[in-house]
């Protein structure tokens, strides 16, 4: 009976480590994130000027993860080591300028963080917003096209009303302040960019039930740029900079 409770304790506090350790994760990860996200945003807008300079910081971050998750995640050697080459190709395009090359490879390092998070069980509020884009995506290339021929118009209908409902289960999350590294002035942005989000998604559901094809079209080319605006926030714009600039003195 002794031995059955030690090795109960023992499994126990195994598992508790372990949750442990996959919950400190993530902090490196929002640091990641915080360097990646600008760098991807520069490549979007072709800005390969401001592209270069986040690759310093972007690199830097991706090293200090890679070492964590190398060590708690042993079995992920062929994970990190695709990273490594979507990041070397984008690194190269960008010096290439040739920044759309570049989104397309930094899309693909952010997939392959998805699915680790996904496999292990990792809640990550970034993951939400990525989810809600590839919709978002699919909805503004369907209303773009001027023939709506893309989507069939009961399907399109769903996909908004989908897409209302996924983003206020994003705004009603609860939203880990500390983790996520945002102040409270930062969190009080953080809420009127998800309002603003909110308000554009209403008011693409207002013309489409109206079913009014130039209103569609308007509305439509306001959501990208609300759901940037919440987005940009997990970025450290700033601090890009600054490192390129430190790392250029020491240089």
């Amino acid at each position: 009976m002794k031995n059955f409770i030690r090795t109960t304790i023992l499994l126990l506090a195994t598992l508790l480590m372990t949750s442990a350790a996959r919950r400190d994760v993530r902090p490196g990860m929002v640091q990641f994130d915080r360097a990646f996200l600008p760098a991807l945003d520069y490549t979007l807008q072709a800005n390969t000027h401001d592209a270069k300079k986040a690759v310093f910081y972007l690199e830097f971050r991706w090293r200090r993860l890679r070492d964590q998750l190398a060590h708690q995640y042993p079995a992920e050697k062929e994970t990190l080591r695709r990273i490594d080459s979507w990041l070397g190709d984008a690194y190269y395009a960008i010096d290439a300028n040739r920044p759309y090359t570049a989104a397309n490879q930094l899309e693909h390092v952010k997939y392959e963080l998805m699915v680790l998070r996904g496999h292990y069980g990792i809640d990550y509020y970034l993951d939400d917003l990525y989810d809600f884009q590839g919709g978002l995506e699919l909805l503004t290339e369907a209303a773009s096209d001027e023939m709506l021929c893309l989507m069939d118009w009961g399907e399109f209908i769903a996909l908004g009303k989908e897409l209302r409902l996924e983003w206020q289960y994003i705004m009603q999350k609860p939203f880990d302040q500390e983790l996520y590294d945002f102040d409270d002035q930062t969190v009080k942005r953080l809420i009127y960019e998800q309002r603003a989000m909110a308000e554009a998604l209403y008011t693409f559901a207002k013309a489409t039930n109206r079913a009014d094809r130039n209103a569609v079209a308007t509305a439509a080319k306001d959501l990208m740029p609300h759901y940037n605006e919440v987005l940009r926030l997990f970025g450290d714009y700033q601090s890009t900079q600054t490192f390129f600039a430190r790392h250029n003195l020491i240089r």
